[in-house]
């Protein structure tokens, strides 16, 4: 199919909407039946057909043109996928040429930043380093040619090394006048170590002095403490007596206290036992007399139930006097009747 004949079946579309157009001008009254059928025909049977004639013809169209877009990818991916083949080998080596200058290039550059950067480590002394070692570093970088071997950079070499040099001669007066300073303070060092064991002589000898007169003092407080020992015994063991003394007294009238609470206390038993006695007789008389009273008033109920039961039966079923009785003692054998109150 070409670009024309896909597009043709909108144009036959198209053309038709001035016709349907002219169908639907009209807006008829929705509250009647011919009103409402009117639009809604027009509806089904013009605008909704048309509807999915325009459907159809959208999807052939852009199937036409997605199927078209594919073989032009394709296509183009074909030809470019064979130019990479062609070309893949001159772009290679042109680029592995590319990579060694560079890499040739680089370790040219650093082979000189090395030598550079050695200038600049003598700068860097480890601590606890002495002016001799120095004075070493000083002579090494000093001797090292920064016309030779250096090229382009012969300057920062040079500038390098001068950076150094300056570094190392100040590092070396500091060095040297640290060096002085330590020699000079060992030897203060030295005369405060004699004064100090004169001094820890004296100190000493002073201990031994004060050691003895403490031991001293100390026979005399353990004759003091003797004396106060020995008094506060006496003191304690006279003490004791007078508490033993007290103690014997005290669990004598203890034992007075006790025996005369004893009979206080079982004269209290015995008159409460008499009392709960007599309560016990009075509260008996009391139960028998209301367990009489309650049987006389069971007795009376009883014979009232029974006789009303009897006069029932008489009354409703027919039965003699004699009859009536023995059904009735019959039924108040049973556990299945019972009086209530």
């Amino acid at each position: 199919m070409s670009e024309v004949n896909e597009l043709v079946e909108f144009d036959k579309i198209a053309a038709g909407m001035a016709d349907i157009q002219d169908k639907g001008n009209f807006l008829p009254d929705m509250t009647t039946k011919e009103g409402y059928e009117a639009s809604k025909r027009f509806v089904l049977d013009v605008t909704t057909p048309t509807r999915t004639r325009l459907d159809k013809a959208h999807k052939v169209a852009k199937a036409y043109w997605v199927t078209g877009g594919k073989n032009v990818d394709g296509k183009k991916n074909e030809i470019m996928d064979l130019l990479v083949d062609i070309q893949k080998p001159h772009q290679e080596a042109y680029k592995d040429f590319d990579q060694a200058e560079k890499d040739k290039k680089a370790k040219f550059e650093q082979d000189i930043q090395d030598k550079i950067d050695i200038l600049f480590n003598y700068r860097i002394i480890p601590n606890g380093s002495t002016s001799e070692s120095i004075t070493i570093l000083i002579h090494q970088c000093g001797e090292t040619d920064t016309q030779e071997g250096f090229y382009n950079r012969a300057t920062d070499a040079f500038n390098t090394r001068q950076e150094s040099l300056d570094t190392l001669n100040d590092l070396l007066m500091q060095c040297v006048s640290y060096e002085a300073e330590q020699a000079q303070q060992a030897e203060i060092a030295e005369q405060n170590r004699i004064q100090q064991e004169a001094l820890d002589a004296q100190q000493e000898q002073m201990r031994l002095q004060q050691d003895e007169m403490d031991r001293k003092q100390r026979e005399i407080d353990e004759a003091q403490n003797t004396i106060e020992e020995k008094a506060r015994i006496e003191a304690e063991e006279k003490q004791a007596a007078i508490d033993e003394e007290n103690r014997v007294e005290r669990e004598k009238q203890e034992a007075i206290d006790r025996e005369a609470y004893a009979k206080e206390q079982s004269d209290i038993a015995a008159e409460n036992a008499r009392l709960a006695e007599v309560k016990r007789q009075q509260d008996e008389v009391e139960a028998q007399q209301k367990a009489q009273a309650k049987l006389e008033a069971n007795n009376k109920h009883t014979g009232r139930v029974r006789k009303e039961i009897k006069e029932h039966l008489i009354a409703s079923c027919g039965l003699d006097n004699d009859v009536a009785v023995s059904v009735v003692k019959a039924l108040l054998k049973t556990n299945r009747v019972t009086i209530n109150y």
